[in-house]
């Protein structure tokens, strides 16, 4: 293989976190509109979306910052398996994400699970996010 130097390695993993910031603060604003509608069309409890939606918020920020990304990484991996398990197992969805297809939720996990590997990167709040 090749070298790949330190800093590069702090930009990707930047890159990776912005992704997922901009992903979950949307996620976040769809959700946060009308919480019960979203409740129901993903058969949740109403407190369970509400868990959601603020989880999506805070991983949102936890991405921003660096400030504890590792676990917002995980428990967003945790959360797209189950979504991701959805998709195949109850709403039989196509594969296509056009279609609500679950390849973008395998995207958001895979991204994630970078952070949780390699952590947020030394281009995160200094001293805060323990990179």
């Amino acid at each position: 293989m090749f070298a790949v130097s330190p800093a590069l390695v702090s930009i990707v993993l930047l890159l990776v976190r912005a992704v997922l910031t901009v992903a979950f603060v949307r996620e976040f604003l769809v959700k946060a509109k009308d919480v019960p509608a979203f409740a129901k069309a993903d058969g949740l409890a109403v407190p369970v979306a509400w868990f959601v939606t603020i989880a999506e918020l805070a991983a949102a920020v936890a991405f921003a910052t660096g400030v504890l990304a590792q676990w917002a990484g995980l428990g967003v991996v945790v959360l797209m398996i189950i979504t991701t398990s959805l998709h195949v197992m109850a709403w039989h969805s196509p594969y296509w994400a056009t279609k609500g297809g679950p390849e973008y939720d395998i995207l958001l996990l895979t991204l994630a699970a970078l952070i949780v590997v390699l952590g947020p990167g030394a281009l995160s709040v200094p001293g805060l996010a323990g990179a």
